[in-house]
């Protein structure tokens, strides 16, 4: 997707979502036949769905893209059938709800041979926030948690933005707690809303408090891996042994293809 495309690409998505929060599941088609449809859950995380008519995948770079310009701070994609034919459901690993309000340490300067810039550490959350200009470039390229964003959510994320997904469980509750000025524990940060398998339809009680989702291991694993010349390959990742996914009742349920049905909305 050329970077004459990027731009516009912002302004739709922004768009889109902006539809879906108000309760509709959106839909739109961009350049080279690329399928888009969003939604907003009632937690407010926002997820994407890409694909095309045409019997190809969308590349790597267009889920880069795509994620960076929807505003995804982390973003992460998996296999899934859209319309019929196969494509990725992208959503964001971050968490949007509880925000880091940043204390900037000390800003580095960056020099390479092609290109320069900066990069700082915040004290609190240790999230890393970093900008780089090629010389021959016209614009800058913005990086949070070494993923690349657009530079409107760089501004907004550097003043209070998520804390980075691999921070331990009670680091994240103090500096929570630190922010709000209310206690939390690690059990309040860990709640779920909603998409927990304890809660599924298809979830059956298992030995040892553990559930076990009927769908199967092709609903929860199945992703794919790029190969050389932009081809892809299905790869399964079922546990050998264990015929269906066993999960705590609390785990988030990865059930792929909209079969995701709960009983109702957790506390």
């Amino acid at each position: 997707m050329p970077r004459t495309e990027m731009a516009p690409l912002t302004d739709v998505l922004a768009s889109m979502f902006e539809q879906a929060a108000q309760g509709r599941i959106v839909q739109h088609t961009v350049a080279r036949g690329l399928h888009l449809k969003v939604v907003v859950r009632e937690s407010g995380r926002r997820e994407l769905l890409l694909w095309r008519n045409a019997s190809r995948l969308p590349s790597r770079t267009e889920c880069d893209v795509v994620a960076r310009d929807a505003g995804f701070v982390e973003p992460v994609f998996k296999a899934w059938l859209c319309e019929g034919v196969d494509g990725f459901h992208l959503r964001d690993r971050a968490d949007w709800q509880h925000l880091c309000t940043h204390d900037w340490g000390e800003t580095v300067f960056l020099s390479g041979r092609q290109e320069g810039g900066t990069s700082r550490t915040c004290n609190r959350c240790r999230t890393t926030a970093s900008t780089w200009h090629k010389k021959r470039a016209k614009a800058s390229t913005f990086l949070y948690n070494d993923h690349e964003i657009s530079e409107a959510v760089y501004l907004a994320a550097t003043v209070a933005g998520p804390m980075p997904s691999t921070l331990d469980q009670e680091t994240r509750a103090a500096l929570i707690a630190e922010m709000t000025g209310q206690p939390t524990t690690v059990q309040d940060r860990l709640a779920l809303r909603g998409e927990v398998c304890g809660l599924c339809r298809h979830g059956e009680p298992e030995w040892d408090g553990m559930v076990a989702c009927t769908l199967g291991w092709e609903a929860h694993d199945n992703v794919w891996r790029e190969l050389p010349r932009k081809q892809w390959q299905a790869v399964q990742m079922g546990h050998p042994g264990v015929p269906l996914p066993l999960l705590t009742p609390n785990c988030r349920c990865m059930a792929v293809g909209g079969r995701w049905l709960p009983r109702k909305v957790a506390a």
